[in-house]
């Protein structure tokens, strides 16, 4: 916690199912998700190895749910990897898609 800030975190270490963890923990992360606040951000961490496979979730639906990748190198650092912002026109990645009015 920051402030009012909230992140909540599921890590992966190395396996060699890297899909299958990586899928496990966006249903780990997606069952805490259980209050709407703009507040509360979720984030997926896992080893270099694996991040490949945590970015099979597309971006814009990452961003949708505030879901952030951290990937944590072979050296131990650890670095944020935020879902790319659209541009205009990005076909299924554009907000204008996920509008309901």
């Amino acid at each position: 916690m920051r402030g009012e800030e909230r992140l909540i975190a599921e890590a992966k270490g190395r396996t060699q199912e890297k899909g299958v963890a990586a899928d496990i923990a966006y249903g780990q992360l997606l069952r805490r998700m259980t209050v709407a606040s703009p507040h509360i951000r979720s984030a997926l961490v896992v080893p270099t190895s694996s991040l490949w496979h945590a970015q099979r979730v597309p971006a814009h639906v990452r961003r949708l749910l505030r879901i952030d990748l951290y990937k944590v190198a072979d050296d131990g650092h650890v670095h944020h990897h935020p879902p790319a912002q659209p541009t205009a026109g990005a076909g299924c990645g554009s907000p204008r898609l996920w509008t309901t009015g």
